[in-house]
């Protein structure tokens, strides 16, 4: 009855479940249970469903008396970080070795049974005929999960992911349908937003401090932000998350997106399998994508750490009443000017998201975001990291 791994930063957490759990979880050896729960997972974010110990200690780590899930602000997921991982190639990376694991032995017997049932697993849950009840992305109309998931991209950012298809010999752009409708103006947009956020940051670290003009452009260009990505969702303010447009493909990609990500975020049993041990998550996954044939992106490990941070930023922007909230924001982009407190604020985390994101949005584009000028054209990045202006695409492998 829970997500595999919390996608948010520290401002929106959710489980307090151990990597250990999550990963006896992953590997049990009923997908069908596994799917069951996932489907309950989708209820549980629409009805804003708690689960508390209430005296029984379900788990050995869990204290009685303990909240172990949360899910009051309904969905903490946005479709950015799905889009952030999916650029990874971890998606295809994955499906490749599963697919020489199960029709050959290059890999060897995998005889810990936590990394064969994570692998067995993983090809019924996302690999089969039919997807999961929750989440179908997949059918006769759309009979390509992944076309389904890069128009869902398209629609919401305006981009396209930085491969093509998994099965064309030349790394082929992968067909699918390009939305009339799109938000093509979001890249332009956020990037100019970052750029001024990190200018006020700045200035209310100097002596000259933050000036009116900071606030009110970061507070107009968190609205437009806004009003740009709730257009693609249909009426918010009256609808539960699984009504609103785009809601299913958000989860399913976001789902997708975290199972990957989860089995990698430590030398986990199946890492110690493929023998692709690391101190990073992006270097695991490099090497994992060297062994089977299927080259990572180089910025992989810049696109892993700002996923998270980019999806609470994003959520919180769509939800209103923080960075659209002009007597807010001074206080938020004051939050880690010394002396800070000791226990971090929801303030500090989301200037902390924000300053994640911008930092490695820098890594992964080549884009100077805190230049004072900023810049104006959509996003691309070569592997070797030089910034390449080019409509609609994030980062673009060799």
């Amino acid at each position: 009855m829970f997500n595999p791994i919390n996608v948010g930063s520290a401002a929106a957490p959710v489980f307090t479940y151990s990597v250990a759990q999550k990963m006896t979880y992953c590997a049990y050896d009923d997908p069908a249970s596994v799917e069951s729960a996932i489907l309950r997972h989708w209820y549980d974010i629409n009805a804003q469903v708690n689960y508390d110990s209430n005296g029984v200690r379900p788990f050995g780590s869990v204290p009685t008396g303990m909240r172990y899930a949360s899910f009051e602000q309904s969905s903490t997921y946005h479709l950015i970080f799905a889009y952030l991982i999916e650029n990874t190639r971890i998606f295809q990376i994955f499906e490749r070795m599963i697919e020489k694991y199960l029709m050959d032995e290059e890999f060897g017997i995998a005889e810990n049974n936590l990394a064969f049932n994570w692998i067995q697993n993983t090809e019924r849950l996302f690999f089969k005929n039919d997807t999961l009840r929750s989440t179908n992305i997949r059918s006769l109309i759309r009979p390509s999960a992944d076309a389904t998931r890069r128009n869902a991209y398209w629609r919401m950012f305006g981009m396209d992911l930085a491969f093509g298809d998994i099965n064309s010999p030349s790394n082929g752009q992968l067909a699918y349908v390009k939305a009339k409708t799109s938000n093509q103006q979001f890249v332009a947009l956020f990037e100019k937003y970052l750029s001024e956020i990190w200018q006020s940051y700045i200035n209310a670290n100097n002596s000259s401090g933050i000036n009116t003009s900071d606030i009110n452009v970061v507070v107009d260009l968190a609205t437009q932000l806004r009003e740009l990505l709730i257009a693609r969702r249909g009426d918010v303010a009256n609808a539960v998350y699984a009504n609103q447009n785009l809601s299913r493909e958000e989860y399913a990609s976001v789902l997708m997106a975290t199972w990957f990500t989860f089995i990698i975020v430590d030398d986990s049993p199946v890492v110690q399998f493929l023998n692709c041990q690391s101190s990073t998550v992006g270097e695991r996954l490099i090497k994992i994508g060297n062994k089977v044939g299927i080259p990572a992106h180089t910025k992989s490990q810049s696109l892993f750490e700002m996923a998270g941070a980019a999806s609470n930023i994003l959520r919180t922007i769509e939800e209103g009443g923080v960075f659209d909230n002009p007597t807010r924001m001074p206080t938020l982009l004051r939050s880690l000017v010394p002396p800070v407190p000791l226990i971090a604020t929801p303030d500090m985390n989301l200037m902390s998201d924000l300053l994640t994101v911008i930092n490695n949005w820098e890594k992964a584009t080549g884009h100077k975001i805190k230049l004072t000028e900023g810049y104006t054209a959509a996003v691309r990045v070569q592997s070797s990291g030089a910034a390449t202006a080019a409509r609609s695409t994030l980062p673009a492998m060799n």
